[in-house]
């Protein structure tokens, strides 16, 4: 009998184990991922987005406050720019620093089994590009990343929020603040003291000024805020000044019937002047008017306060940063009078009560009750004789 052995059929080949894989052309149904390794392939996704959030978030806030505090102050930054400039700096370290990050998370994410693998490991690479496992992939990083945002928000205790917003208030360019110049006078107004402060457009003068009147026992009746029409030329500087928002461009006024060398030369001049105060804007000076009085009396300060008076405004309109001081100061203090003022009511009244000292009679009304009934059984009996 002739048995010739077959050969193998095309959809089975020996495997290198010694047994037979079946690699049919018709493709095999992949297994759903349990529930338990979509929660497993979520964890895996979130914890490393918890470690990027958290670094972000850190060196955003650091970088964005330093920057904030230096160049801010310098160059007059608003806050949102040094933010977005932080922002840099995270993302350089995120490049940076990702893949030694991504290592040490890869370690730490998963719930591990006996054997030391992670129960989403087990996932076929099939099962992985499953619609239902990419949505739970993507879940925990979104879940990670919101986290470890929130977590970085902590770094938001451990930097000096205003400490940007007090030095811009207190960068004075050199040598202005001997710009400023006070002038106290009691004639202008009956019944007030008039304050006129004139000096360059900086922020926070006006707040320190009010400031440092209320804290002269004064209350501000007017105020009278604005620019010094004599800063400019004419009226159509004014106008020109406000519509470019505060850059004061010089304009020159040529006379009629001059030679063309001699208009030529004018223009000349006044292209140059024009270029010099667009790379050198001319600040504006303001010139503030306030009517005050005594905040006890109602009345205009006495002569003899008015040189005290003129030095504590010189010297807030000079240092804009001490009227955030005073204002908390001033704020303390309102506490601390009502404090007081309970305090001394409570004591009126309890010094009263050991000044009055009230002992009824009872012994009396005994008496009075007595004579009573005496005066009764007497009118009785005379009654009863009749």
């Amino acid at each position: 009998m002739n048995t010739s052995s077959k050969p193998p059929s095309p959809a089975s080949k020996p495997s290198e184990g010694g047994g037979v894989s079946t690699t049919s052309a018709e493709s095999t149904t992949v297994a759903k991922p349990t529930a338990r390794q979509l929660m497993m392939h979520a964890i895996q996704s979130a914890v490393p987005m918890i470690g990027f959030g958290f670094m972000d978030n850190t060196i955003m806030i650091h970088a964005g406050h330093y920057v904030d505090c230096t160049l801010g102050v310098t160059f007059g930054l608003s806050t949102l720019a040094a933010a977005g400039i932080g922002q840099i700096f995270s993302g350089i370290g995120g490049v940076m620093f990702g893949d030694a990050l991504e290592a040490v998370f890869q370690r730490m994410s998963g719930a591990v089994n006996g054997s030391g693998v992670a129960d989403s490991s087990t996932m076929s690479k099939a099962q992985r590009t499953m619609r239902v496992s990419r949505m739970a992939g993507l879940m925990g990083g979104i879940f990670g990343v919101a986290l470890g945002c929130t977590l970085g928000l902590v770094n938001l205790f451990f930097v000096d929020e205003y400490k940007a917003n007090l030095l811009k208030l207190h960068s004075l360019e050199e040598g202005q603040e001997f710009e400023f110049e006070v002038e106290v006078d009691n004639t202008a107004n009956p019944g007030f003291t008039t304050v006129i402060v004139r000096g360059p457009d900086v922020d926070g003068v006006l707040a320190s000024i009010t400031a440092s009147i209320s804290s002269c026992g004064c209350s501000v009746a007017e105020l009278h805020a604005g620019y010094r029409r004599d800063h400019f030329e004419d009226n159509a500087a004014v106008e020109a000044f406000e519509e470019d928002g505060g850059v004061f461009i010089a304009t020159a006024t040529e006379e009629s019937g001059g030679s063309t060398s001699e208009n030529g030369s004018n223009e000349n001049v006044t292209a140059m002047e024009s270029i010099t105060n667009i790379l050198n804007p001319t600040k504006p000076r303001v010139e503030d008017i306030f009517l005050i009085r005594d905040r006890s009396s109602h009345q205009a300060l006495d002569n003899d306060e008015l040189d005290g008076l003129a030095r504590t405004i010189l010297a807030a309109a000079k240092d804009p940063l001490n009227s955030h001081s005073l204002k908390s100061q001033l704020e303390e203090l309102q506490f601390e009078n009502m404090a007081l003022a309970d305090r001394v009511l409570l004591l009126e009244k309890m010094l009263e009560d050991r000044q009055i000292k009230v002992v009824p009679s009872l012994v009396k009304r005994v008496e009075v009750d007595e004579s009573k009934q005496s005066s009764g059984a007497s009118g009785g009996g005379k009654n009863g004789e009749q």
